[in-house]
């Protein structure tokens, strides 16, 4: 660095004058420091003052001036559009594009600060889930570590913003008696979701599962289906994912009704194949609308809002229906492994975990079992 000695006298002017050189500016040109000061005394403690403010700005990762939506865009093309699943991405677009950019986008990326973020939780809470402001959270942090490896700031702020705590949503389930109730309205009110429905309660599979299930997953010869792949929609798009080539499909054994239905539907659907041609259903979905294209999440929750209307039902989600699959087998006495295993759990102790508020009405099944045992 030149210029770091001693302040000059000016024999013209008498001022004390000292010049520090700071590098060049984005067009190669040599900038400097210079000040001048009436006493020597004066000079020196500028001097020294402006060295260690250049010596700080040299030692920061980056002086780029960018806004927090200019980075954002930067971040979703250089990272998350190549190191994320499409559905992922489309979900991390969607939440940038719609909430981060409009509320955060004209902030300097440099003078973002934890506050600023607080308050555009609290902002967001007015109409989002606690849950869903979480993940706003998770995403912004996510970005802000990786503006720190890619050296445009310093620090990640959202680690001093505290983000809402979801509340954990309510297992509501139906009793055996409710559920067949349900389904028989569901069959009158909304036939083309009825066989979804139907399925869900009968295996307990999940949304994303039934709607990517095929054809070709289901065997008719041994009652078993296997889930191979899912579909899930995000801003719009749909996606199909695979599950890994190292990992088992998980199969399910069918009863014997939801062999009867789903042996009527694959006949229903070869008719419509034979009027319509290879345009109907091409993606050879078990599940399909009337149309044959790929059931909307959002239309299958409409039309079970629908049937529980009718069927003047406390309210539930679709997921709920897999709670009340589960929650019927372990009521009657089921293991816990074979829940499990068709709820397509890792461990066996998600299962528990899960569904723990279940352990006195099970316990007091064994307690009237060994009541019949022991004397």
């Amino acid at each position: 660095m030149a210029g770091t000695g001693y302040p000059k006298q000016d024999k013209k002017t008498g001022k004390w004058i000292f010049v520090i050189e700071t590098g060049k500016d984005s067009n190669g040109k040599r900038t400097r420091i210079k000040r001048s000061f009436n006493t020597k005394k004066e000079a020196k403690i500028a001097m020294a003052e402006a060295l260690l403010e250049v010596k700080n700005n040299r030692n920061k990762p980056n002086n780029v001036q960018i806004s927090v939506g200019e980075y954002l865009s930067y971040w979703l093309e250089n990272y998350a559009k190549t190191n994320t699943k499409p559905k992922t991405y489309a979900e991390y677009e969607k939440i940038v594009r719609a909430h981060l950019k409009p509320s955060l986008g004209h902030i300097e990326l440099q003078e973002l600060k934890s506050t600023q973020l607080q308050n555009y939780y609290k902002e967001k809470l007015n109409v989002l889930s606690a849950q869903s402001v979480t993940h706003h959270h998770r995403v912004l942090s996510k970005a802000l570590n990786d503006a720190i490896d890619w050296e445009f700031i310093e620090k990640n702020v959202a680690r001093g913003a505290k983000p809402p705590k979801p509340s954990k949503r309510e297992m509501n389930t139906y009793s055996v008696e409710q559920l067949n109730f349900l389904l028989k309205t569901a069959k009158e009110r909304t036939p083309v979701f009825y066989p979804i429905m139907y399925a869900a309660a009968h295996t307990g599979m999940r949304k994303s599962e039934l709607i990517g299930l095929t054809w070709k997953n289901v065997d008719f010869h041994t009652q078993r289906l296997y889930i191979r792949q899912t579909i899930t929609e995000a801003n719009g798009q749909y996606f199909f994912n695979s599950i890994p080539k190292n990992e088992k499909p998980r199969g399910i054994k069918l009863t014997a009704e939801l062999a009867k239905l789903l042996g009527s539907l694959k006949e229903e659907h070869e008719k419509q194949k034979k009027i319509l041609g290879d345009g109907f259903n091409p993606h050879n979905l078990v599940f399909c609308n009337s149309k044959g294209n790929i059931m909307a999440p959002s239309e299958i929750s409409r039309a079970l809002k629908r049937a529980i209307k009718a069927a003047n039902l406390p309210d539930i989600r679709f997921h709920d229906l897999r709670h009340s699959h589960a929650t019927i087998l372990l009521q009657a006495n089921v293991h816990p492994k074979i829940v499990s295993a068709r709820l397509g759990h890792s461990k066996i102790s998600v299962t528990m975990d899960t569904y723990s508020h279940l352990t006195d009405s099970i316990e007091g099944i064994a307690v009237d079992t060994l009541d019949t045992l022991l004397e």
